[in-house]
């Protein structure tokens, strides 16, 4: 870590065989480098790549040998030795700059002008902020959903029926918190980008590397809720993300393609943590209920769409993997209980 001083802002972004992609993403973060320098204080970038293996270091360091001084003395490339995927990447990059505040962006990304400034600013408003997110959004302009409540039982139960009448009776505990509805207690946030306090990782600490990919973000928010803060999302900081690019989870589920394991893995360890095997069993049998229902109505000629081949197994991918490390909070009616 460059112990020398603390800068205001250090953007970590993890690079695993998209640099292109990761190109285009700097490119719409140069003017912002230069806005948050003028306006709140210096801003960083740490780039990890996370053991490619292809020409991602070579094309990457190619671009940066062509920026001026400016740019240059404001971006780091990190060669991580592994893969040890999204956690480990991020824990990388965040342990080589000291900064009051880490942006946590995808490769993925554009990040529309003015976005990081307002988004420290925000937090810099609001002590109780633990993790802020933007609006995410298609190329277009249209909206994702990047809010979320916590994953439980029951929304694998709406998951696995995938029925809009099971998910009208179960709207509460409905995983996905829409533009349009009424202001709601978020659980988690989209970790595509999300800006946390330098004080809330100390006090939280790393992300979970086992986690290779998927459910660290819900893990790591539900550590920052448990520590007292709040997540929120600022609409006005807007950030494209081109969903899919770096993982085909996004891609195979669009195009009902069976999902790499490491998804399930990381599923199956996020139940285990909440709650024990005993939570994870409970949440595949909620799934297979509502897999049934589906099926129901498809025998009953009702028109159902595909679904995701070899599911029904790869819920039990890490069943009976030890996971030794922190138990995750509980909550009940959006409060803590142990």
């Amino acid at each position: 870590m460059d112990s020398e001083k603390t800068v205001k802002l250090s953007i970590v972004i993890v690079n695993y065989k998209t640099p292109q992609m990761l190109i285009d993403c700097l490119e719409s973060l140069l003017p912002e480098l230069h806005t948050m320098n003028a306006a709140c204080g210096e801003a960083r970038v740490v780039i990890v790549d996370n053991k490619s293996n292809d020409d991602s270091v070579a094309q990457i360091a190619g671009w940066l040998s062509a920026q001026n001084p400016f740019t240059q003395t404001r971006i780091t490339l990190v060669e991580s030795p592994r893969n040890g995927g999204f956690s480990a990447g991020n824990n990388l990059g965040i342990a080589e700059v000291a900064a009051c505040y880490y942006l946590l962006l995808n490769s993925d990304t554009i990040v529309r002008p003015g976005a990081i400034t307002t988004l420290v600013k925000r937090m810099e408003g609001d002590c109780r902020l633990g993790a802020l997110g933007p609006r995410l959004e298609y190329l277009d302009g249209r909206p994702q959903v990047s809010r979320f409540r916590r994953r439980g039982v029951t929304s694998e139960l709406i998951r696995g029926a995938q029925l809009d009448l099971i998910t009208r009776i179960f709207r509460a505990k409905n995983t996905a918190i829409e533009l349009d509805e009424p202001e709601q207690e978020i659980d988690w946030i989209s970790f595509a980008c999300v800006l946390l306090r330098a004080d809330v990782i100390a006090q939280v600490g790393d992300m979970d590397e086992g986690f290779f990919m998927y459910f660290e973000d819900i893990e790591y928010c539900l550590r920052i809720k448990s520590a007292g803060y709040a997540i929120k999302q600022e609409l006005d900081a807007r950030v494209v993300h081109l969903r899919g690019g770096t993982s085909s989870v996004k891609r195979n589920d669009s195009n009902q393609q069976r999902i790499p394991a490491y998804f399930y893995q990381s599923r199956s360890r996020y139940f285990t943590l909440l709650g024990g095997r005993r939570k994870l069993f409970w949440a595949n049998i909620a799934w297979y209920t509502g897999r049934l229902l589906r099926l129901c109505k498809r025998v009953a000629r009702s028109t159902v769409g595909p679904s995701i081949p070899c599911e029904w197994a790869d819920l039990w991918r890490g069943f009976f993997t030890s996971q030794r490390q922190h138990p995750l909070p509980v909550f009940k009616n959006n409060r803590q209980v142990t």
